[in-house]
């Protein structure tokens, strides 16, 4: 029989999620609910059109015998909506962040962390592919020791969605904590943070551009993300390293082309052209399927609720320095 799965939150970055479990032989989503049913209903007719809609968690946990839940709202709803989760039981998968603010996180994390159930939080950009390889090529020490990394995304734009615009924090938790979880995967956790923030966007009640550097041993990393009012996307990924770099050039979301490049000294190993939308899509299926995969045995869940409030701890650092203008040590 298949595992059987419900989504909880039915906006824009559903369509991807839903693309993803659709990969994975072994389970079914039978139920999405979200608060107007128009647009659970709109998902529904899309990609699982024999599941049932509903338009309350409460609904959905009293009427179905699910397996995991895979939660898509707010940030300052998951607390709320995980506990209930965990009260029925289930597996969890909890978009990123845990949640809005470090108290609700560390006391979320802590809980999961004695939960007997698999609890991961989707955080998926150090699923790209292509940042898989140069993983590989760092943990084989090919590229040597690291001394440099960068790790930036300025979106021309800034959200679409209203809860994004309206939160009291802008880009830097919404989408710099994704820049900050892919330095943690190579560098781990830093001993320093000095940041800025910036209001570039008058569309954003937050910050709409923060650039902050951690420090480590014997390497620094700077991580820049940005909602601007412009008319390029800038991204990139830099990784100097003794022996060999990495550079990706192009979107870290769904851009048209991206570009990467491996070299040793003088020599360019790689130069490859890939497509930053499937790279996006991509991850989505990773990080699912891993899960899927720890739900029945076969391996440990990486992003945990644990390794989510280090992320957030290594984010609100560089928020901490911008308001003060003080390095702050971790």
């Amino acid at each position: 029989m298949k595992l059987q799965g419900a989504l909880f939150g039915c906006g824009m970055i559903s369509e991807f999620h839903l693309r993803g479990w659709s990969r994975i032989p072994e389970v079914e989503i039978v139920a999405l609910c979200n608060r107007t049913a128009a647009r659970a209903e709109e998902r529904r007719q899309q990609f699982v059109p024999e599941a049932r809609v509903y338009t309350s968690l409460d609904a959905l946990l009293a009427s179905e015998s699910l397996d995991f839940i895979d939660i898509l709202t707010t940030p300052e709803l998951h607390a709320v909506h995980c506990r209930a989760a965990m009260a029925a039981g289930l597996h969890i998968v909890c978009q990123k962040p845990l949640c809005e603010s470090l108290e609700s996180a560390s006391a979320l994390a802590a809980e999961a962390g004695r939960y007997p159930r698999c609890f991961s939080v989707h955080e998926n950009h150090r699923y790209r592919p292509w940042f898989q390889d140069a993983l590989t090529l760092l943990h084989s020490g090919a590229l040597g020791p690291l001394r440099f990394v960068r790790v930036e995304h300025l979106n021309a734009t800034g959200p679409a969605v209203a809860y994004k615009q309206q939160a009291p924090t802008g880009v830097w938790l919404e989408y710099g904590s994704h820049l900050v979880d892919m330095m943690r995967a190579l560098l781990g956790e830093p001993l320093a943070a000095h940041a800025r923030m910036h209001h570039l966007n008058s569309s954003v009640r937050g910050e709409s551009l923060l650039h902050a550097t951690y420090d480590y041993p014997g390497c620094t990393a700077v991580v820049a993300a940005g909602w601007k009012q412009a008319a390029l996307t800038q991204g990139s990924v830099l990784l100097c390293g003794a022996a060999g770099e990495v550079w990706y050039e192009g979107s870290l979301t769904r851009g048209d082309s991206g570009r990467l490049r491996v070299s040793a000294g003088p020599v360019v190993l790689r130069d490859e052209t890939i497509s930053p939308h499937l790279q996006y899509v991509e991850s989505f299926y990773l990080l699912q399927r891993e899960f899927i995969d720890a739900l029945l045995g076969r391996n440990p869940i990486k992003q945990t609720a644990e390794q989510n409030l280090r992320t957030l701890i290594t984010t609100f650092a560089a928020y901490d320095s911008a308001s003060t203008g003080q390095v702050v040590r971790l």
